[in-house]
C-alpha cells in the first residue's frame, strides 16, 4: 500500500508538470500539518506546530483527530483546526472536500520515522503540490523537499523537529519543546478544585498529582504499588496534598486509590479539564500516557513510568522529572522501591528551596 501510494502520489506530480502553477496568494503559503491520531502524538507536535505557524508568509492549519483537537484549543498560532473524522464513509468525505477547499500549498507528513498508509491517503486527497516529511522512509521522491531524518532512537520530539527546516532561515534556533496554551478560566477552575483539598500548613505547600490510567494493559501498575509510592512520599512530607486522576473508565480504580491513601479523586470532565488540573500540581507520578506530555509542557515535575526501551523516544523532553523504566515490556516488573526513591528525588527537590526560604526568614 505504501508503494502504492506512493507511486500515485508521483503520478499526481506527473500530471501537474504541464499544468500551470497558481499564482502565489495574498495571505501566504497555505500549509497543512497532519496529526489526525492519538492525544500524546500532538502534544509533542504543538512545538513543532508553533515553529511553523509563526514562519513568515505561512499560514498554518492542522488536521487532527476528535480525541486530540482539543490540545490546539487556546492555541493562537494555528489557523484553523480541521478534523479528520473516520466513522463512516460519509463523514470521511466530509473532511476531505473541507480540507480540499483550502487549497493548501503545503501538506507535512507528521509521521518522521516511518511511512503512514493513512498519512500517504490523506496527502494525495489533500492536492497540495508540496510535500514535507523525512528523508529514508522510501518516499525521499514525493517529497519537496525532504528534511533530514535522524537515528531512530533520537525523541520524537528531535524528529518532528526536522518536519520545520523548510520554513525557517537555515541558521534560526528552533525550540520544539511541546507547549499547551491553557486560558485564565481554565487555570482558575482547576486551582479551585485545588484549593478545596489543599491540607493547611505552615510551611511550604506541595500538591501530589497521581493518574493510574493509560492506554494499553502493559502500562498498568497495581493500586497497592501507587499507594506504597504515596505512602513513601507522605513520610517525607506529611501535609502532603495528594490527588488521584484517572480516564473515566478506570473512576472505580482511582476512587479506590484516593480512599486507601487519603487522597483525593478528580474527576474530570473533558481533557482539557484534565490539563488544567496537571498544570496546577507540584509534582506528578504518572504512567507514560499522554498526561505525561501534558506535564513536560506545563514544566510540572514528574516520574514517568516508561516500559523498557522507551525513555529515549518516548519520555519528558526538556523538562523536569525523571524517566524510569521498567525491566521489561510491562510495568508490573517496576519496584516499588525504585518508583518510590525517584518520586522521593522530586518532592525533596522541590521542599528544599522553599524549606531554606523560611529558615533564612
Amino acid at each position: 500500500m505504501v508503494r502504492l501510494l506512493a507511486a500515485l502520489l508521483r503520478l499526481q506530480d506527473w500530471a501537474r508538470t504541464s499544468a500551470p502553477r497558481a499564482a502565489r496568494r495574498a495571505d501566504g503559503e497555505r500549509v497543512l500539518f497532519l496529526r489526525p491520531d492519538r492525544i500524546g502524538d500532538m502534544i509533542v507536535s504543538t512545538g513543532v506546530i508553533r515553529t511553523i505557524a509563526a514562519a513568515p508568509g505561512v499560514q498554518l492549519d492542522v488536521l487532527a483527530s476528535p480525541a486530540n483537537a482539543p490540545v490546539l484549543a487556546r492555541e493562537p498560532l494555528v489557523h484553523e483546526v480541521l478534523i479528520l473524522n473516520r466513522h463512516g464513509l460519509a463523514k470521511i468525505w466530509q473532511s476531505i472536500r473541507a480540507m480540499r477547499a483550502r487549497g493548501y500549498d503545503t501538506v507535512i507528513d507528521c509521521m518522521p520515522t516511518a511511512p503512514s498508509v493513512t498519512t500517504l491517503m490523506i496527502m494525495l486527497a489533500s492536492g497540495a503540490r508540496r510535500r514535507v516529511g523525512t528523508l529514508g522512509r522510501g518516499l525521499d521522491e514525493i517529497l519537496s523537499p525532504a528534511a533530514p531524518s535522524l537515528p531512530i532512537e533520537a525523541h520524537i520530539v528531535d524528529h518532528l523537529a526536522l518536519l520545520a527546516t523548510p520554513f525557517v532561515p537555515s541558521d534560526a534556533t528552533i525550540d520544539p519543546s511541546p507547549v499547551i496554551e491553557l486560558g485564565e478560566d481554565e487555570r482558575l477552575a482547576a486551582e479551585a478544585r485545588w484549593a478545596a483539598h489543599d491540607t493547611p500548613v505552615s510551611g511550604p505547600r506541595c500538591r501530589l498529582l497521581v493518574n493510574i490510567s493509560a492506554g494499553k494493559t502493559a502500562r498498568h501498575w497495581p493500586i497497592a504499588s501507587y499507594a506504597d509510592v504515596i505512602a513513601a512520599a507522605r513520610a517525607i512530607a506529611p501535609s502532603l496534598t495528594v490527588c488521584i486522576v484517572s480516564a473515566p473508565h478506570d473512576r472505580e480504580r482511582g476512587e479506590a486509590l484516593a480512599s486507601l491513601t487519603h487522597g483525593h479523586y478528580l474527576a474530570t470532565r473533558t481533557l482539557r479539564d484534565a490539563f488544567a488540573v496537571v498544570a496546577q500540581a507540584n509534582l506528578f507520578f504518572t504512567p507514560d500516557t499522554s498526561l505525561a506530555h501534558a506535564a513536560a509542557a506545563f514544566r510540572v515535575p514528574t516520574v514517568d513510568l516508561l516500559l523498557a526501551g522507551n525513555a529515549s523516544q518516548w519520555g519528558l523532553y526538556r523538562a523536569p522529572g525523571i524517566n524510569l523504566e521498567c525491566p521489561d515490556d510491562s510495568l508490573q516488573s517496576l519496584d516499588v522501591r525504585v518508583a518510590s526513591d525517584a518520586l522521593q528525588q522530586l518532592l525533596n527537590a522541590f521542599l528544599e528551596p522553599a524549606m531554606t526560604t523560611a529558615r533564612d526568614a
